[in-house]
């Protein structure tokens, strides 16, 4: 019997990759014994193993399907240890340059990251990756043969979650007018600062009364201590930094948001965005990486370049225009419609069949 075991760098609670990782090992049960195992699982995650616990002694039977979304030298020494066969599911490496002047070890862990992919390719035996973006970066590092696969992607995970009746309270406290809700890591390239600015054209220059809700882990802490700082100083009105909440309150959260925004500059696929499409909450965000092909016709993409106000202008616009929030509303369900984890995990399961 072939045991199917999955590697990633972290591992978290709410994070989308893990989320991938437990829908593709359900997938992988139905072959043989199957685990998730992480350099950094976060405590109180019980269902995914230290990497240390898979050993490194090779195995008969034995492979190992490895999530590459950053860099991390101790991930891939085991890797290079083990004599398992590889499959590769890329979520992409962020630009190290974008982190150079923020963490600098962790822009070099990232550059370090594509060296160590590049090694890694003699031992991979299936490449597969979430996006069409995703594949050309591959590619661009000398992979051949990739599959595109949105392997994990539930889209609809959170809709069978009842509201969190503590954020209703709060959300009826703290917030006035539409809800723009934004999704992501504290870190250089998703440019929360650039949503807090936006925000304050709203209300100061626009005069629309509007909420930002801004949900995610503090991953860079100097980042979320400067988007903090920024909206103390410009006294940006009703601006709310959530930080890492659980899924029934993010689930309430997209049930009661008018935008999904993003000014991020890189992303692999952006899984948040298309959560808010399946909760028919228009996205506004720029067109550039992954985002071209995620969002595509289904949201309002700016420039690569946009600055705050051609984001004020785009959710002033969204606001006003009902016809233009209903045709993005219908785009995204068609959208969405792509994302299906148990016919995607099913074709994995049949290109695995092929290499083993």
């Amino acid at each position: 019997m072939t045991e199917i075991h999955q590697v990633l760098v972290g591992a978290g609670r709410t994070d989308a990759i893990t989320n991938m990782a437990r829908s593709i090992r359900s997938s992988l049960r139905k072959i043989g014994p199957s685990e998730i195992y992480a350099q950094h699982p976060a405590p109180g995650v019980d269902d995914v193993y230290l990497l240390d616990k898979l050993g490194q002694s090779a195995r008969s039977k034995r492979i190992i399907v490895f999530h590459a979304s950053g860099g991390n030298p101790a991930v891939y020494d085991f890797l290079d240890t083990c004599s398992d066969p590889v499959i590769l599911i890329f979520h992409n490496i962020a630009p190290a340059d974008l982190f150079e002047d923020v963490d600098k070890s962790r822009a070099d862990d990232l550059r370090q990251g594509w060296k160590d992919l590049e090694s890694l390719r003699s031992k991979v035996i299936l490449t597969i990756a979430d996006s069409e973006f995703n594949a050309q970066c591959l590619a661009d590092h000398k992979y051949e043969n990739i599959e595109v696969l949105p392997l994990g992607v539930e889209a609809n995970r959170l809709h069978n979650l009842p509201s969190n009746a503590v954020m209703d309270y709060r959300l009826d406290r703290e917030t006035n007018g539409p809800l723009l809700l934004f999704v992501g890591q504290s870190v250089p390239h998703k440019k929360i600062e650039t949503l807090i600015q936006m925000q304050y054209l709203l209300s100061v220059h626009l005069g629309r009364e509007s909420s930002l809700v801004l949900v995610g882990p503090p991953t860079i802490s100097a980042i979320q201590d400067a988007a903090l700082e920024q909206a103390r100083r410009l006294r940006v009105p009703n601006c709310i930094f959530l930080g890492q909440i659980q899924d029934d309150e993010l689930a309430t959260l997209y049930r009661r948001s008018s935008v999904f925004v993003t000014a991020s500059l890189h992303e692999g696929l952006c899984i948040p965005a298309i959560e808010a499409m399946s909760f028919e909450v228009p996205v506004i965000a720029r067109r550039t990486s992954a985002l071209s092909e995620t969002v595509g016709d289904a949201g309002m993409l700016l420039p690569e370049d946009a600055g705050p106000e051609f984001f004020s202008e785009a959710v002033n616009e969204l606001l006003e225009n009902d016809s233009l929030k209903r045709n993005l509303i219908e785009r995204g369900k068609e959208k969405v419609s792509h994302y299906d984890s148990a016919l995607n995990n099913q074709k994995f399961l049949d290109s695995l069949s092929q290499v083993i």
